[in-house]
């Protein structure tokens, strides 16, 4: 029989939108990057394809809804719309190029 005692958990803080409560974090939790809200002037690749056209330039003045690029996934063409009005800053990928999901695509000013 072992005389060792356990120690208490540490209990820390952990606020929602429900209320404030104490329990124990996780190191996997206390080390994620937190949330943050998407940036509506970067585009973002939501799924892995193959970029097909570009159908804008730098310096293009675009609309809010007009469509940016087109690409290929999973044996189907989808296309990228303009989730701001504005101008292009930066285009990031070319033609042909395969991108994983999550890469920046383009930029707004």
């Amino acid at each position: 029989m072992s005389n060792k005692k356990e120690a208490a958990p540490q209990y820390e803080s952990l606020s929602t939108r429900h209320g404030t409560y104490q329990t124990t974090l996780s190191a996997k939790y206390k080390n994620r990057t937190p949330w943050h809200a998407k940036d509506p002037r970067q585009v973002i690749s939501f799924i892995p394809g193959t970029i097909t056209t570009i159908d804008v330039r730098v310096g293009d003045q675009v609309k809010e809804g007009d469509v940016l690029l087109t690409f290929k996934a999973m044996k189907m063409h989808n296309t990228y719309r303009s989730p701001v009005g504005g101008k292009v800053a930066k285009i990031h990928v070319a033609e042909g190029e395969v991108v994983p999901k999550g890469v920046l695509l383009l930029e707004f000013e």
